[in-house]
């Protein structure tokens, strides 16, 4: 009796100081997809309406990282939100260089720079934006702690300071899959409409990968963000990060990131 007393004392607490309870995290073990794939990391999954975690590796979750080319999702909102991108169907003109990966080496529309993650087109823009612009907007939208200077305004998300959790991550998203960002609603929907993987009866897959390449202050490190729309009115909302176990990333580390999500979804049943 005592007991419940107290439990009804505690909750009685709660809703009076308007305390908002401890978020449920459950930890499991999903070493082996990891494993499978020669890779080190964490992977951090959100579930509602249930609204509880599901984590591997905890403590990793919590570290920063560069957000490498999921920086593209807000950098096209706030491209989008300041006029400095008219729409996603304007024009990115390649500037002649060929560069690492041919399917940058063309002219192309933002939509499609959003999805095989061009980097030069991302560099156009942000310099289009500006530091002040960035300083304002990534105040806004609380994404991460990105370190903007007129030094590496075309590439801080790439190099240098700026730093995002995956719970920074999954916080996020789930706001721009709500259509609660300090964005018009229109541009929130065509980045949406941009982001969608595949289609399926049962569900939709949206996502962005990332990578940030090894370098003098980097090390090769991985990213796959976004989340499941089910059939049953469940969303799965999804962070992972890897770097290479050994070595420098090759087309398996390239790969890991979407099929050690999926792995981890399919292991939860949630796809």
């Amino acid at each position: 009796m005592l007991r419940i007393c107290l439990l009804l004392l505690s909750l009685g607490s709660i809703l009076l100081l308007g305390a908002t309870p401890a978020p449920i995290i459950t930890e499991r073990n999903f070493q082996a997809h990891f494993d499978h794939y020669g890779v080190k990391g964490s992977i951090l999954l959100f579930e509602k309406p249930a609204g509880r975690y599901v984590a591997y590796n905890l403590q990793r979750c919590r570290q920063g990282f560069l957000p490498a080319s999921t920086f593209k999702i807000p950098n096209t909102l706030i491209g989008l939100q300041t006029g400095a991108l008219p729409d996603t169907a304007t024009m990115c003109k390649w500037d002649g260089v060929q560069r690492k990966f041919p399917q940058w080496n063309h002219d192309m529309t933002y939509a499609q720079a959003l999805r095989v993650s061009c980097v030069p087109c991302y560099q156009q823009l942000a310099r289009r934006v500006g530091v002040e612009s960035y300083h304002q907007w990534l105040r806004k939208l609380a994404y991460g702690h990105m370190d903007v200077t007129p030094q590496n305004l075309d590439g801080f998300w790439l190099d240098g300071n700026s730093r995002i959790t995956q719970f920074e991550q999954l916080d996020f998203l789930q706001r721009l899959h709500a259509e609660k960002l300090p964005i018009a609603t229109q541009h929130q929907r065509a980045v949406k409409r941009i982001l969608q993987l595949q289609k399926t009866p049962e569900y939709t897959l949206y996502g962005k990968t990332g990578w940030t390449f090894s370098s003098a202050t980097n090390v090769d490190n991985g990213w796959f963000v976004g989340w499941l729309d089910r059939a049953d009115g469940r969303t799965i909302y999804f962070a992972l990060n890897i770097e290479p176990q050994s070595g420098s990333a090759n087309d398996q580390f390239i790969n890991a990131r979407r099929a050690i999500t999926e792995a981890v979804l399919r292991e939860m049943k949630w796809l």
